[in-house]
């Protein structure tokens, strides 16, 4: 099937490439601005390209201004992470900015560790609540054999444990996907000791779940994040906020946050860096 998606998107790019925005979005999902060049495996619109961001992209070199892209790169092993960013940086102009944003692996850590010393310290059940969470936070996009996940599952309970921390951690998306699938009329009601419980898959179920993409096949923090661009041919990587950017007019395009400041994916790190001039 993505062949054939990928054998008809060679007839879109001939008549839409030519209108190319300076502006590049890599992996946009369901979030996207006109002003830009919006691409995707698998487009939520017909406004996206259809693009295997695993192979050269489909571009020139020195095509854009600015390039961006959100909770992509962990979803890539390391060596296919390198081939990729190479490419953003093939495709920039000199001077050109590349943005990245990624699930913040310290920022995980840290609130894991947080969860645990108060867990510890006592039989508070609240307490160990949270610290179940976290180490779902932390683990369970790596090593999930169905879509959704623990955290598909977790959701699905009524009331949701620990939902304040959930929406502090993980923002806006987390609050409408709950809220979808508490929704579902076909949710399991699960009892909430169960969350960790997955049903079992056979091989070939788990083999071919893998092979869609949903799973994390890598983690980053301030430090690998700046290490990987810096291998990739960038320049002065620097964490960022959600609403700071060396990109002109970044934060009217409310990729990630809204127009009030609200932080779409707070877990994230923010990073940019730069094609050298020369």
């Amino acid at each position: 099937m993505l062949s054939s998606i990928m054998a008809a998107a060679r007839g879109v790019y001939a008549g839409r490439l030519a209108t190319t925005s300076p502006l590049l979005n890599v992996g946009c999902g369901n979030r996207f601005h006109a002003a830009w060049t919006n691409a995707d495996l698998m487009p939520a619109s017909p406004e996206v390209l259809p693009i295997d961001l695993r192979r050269r992209l489909p571009f020139a070199d020195s095509t854009f201004a600015a390039a961006y892209s959100s909770h992509v790169l962990e979803h890539l092993t390391p060596l296919e992470a390198r081939g990729f960013l190479r490419e953003m940086q093939r495709v920039l102009r000199p001077g050109g900015v590349v943005r990245i944003v990624v699930p913040d692996l310290e920022g995980i850590v840290r609130g894991y560790l947080r969860a645990l010393d108060e867990a510890a310290c006592g039989a508070d059940t609240e307490a160990r609540w949270r610290h179940r969470w976290m180490t779902v936070e932390l683990l369970d996009q790596m090593v999930r054999t169905q879509s959704g996940g623990a955290m598909g599952r977790w959701w699905s309970c009524t009331p949701v444990p620990c939902l304040d921390l959930i929406q502090e951690r993980l923002g806006a998306e987390a609050t409408m996907a709950i809220a979808s699938q508490q929704a579902r009329t076909d949710r399991t009601f699960l009892d909430p000791v169960d969350i960790l419980l997955a049903p079992a898959v056979s091989d070939r179920e788990a083999m071919a779940f893998a092979a869609r993409g949903e799973r994390h096949k890598w983690m980053y923090d301030r430090v690998s994040l700046a290490d990987v661009l810096r291998e990739s041919g960038f320049t002065e990587p620097r964490p960022m906020t959600a609403v700071e950017s060396r990109i002109p007019a970044f934060t009217t395009y409310e990729l990630d946050a809204d127009a009030s400041g609200n932080i779409l994916k707070p877990d994230s790190l923010f990073m940019e860096a730069v094609r050298p001039s020369a």
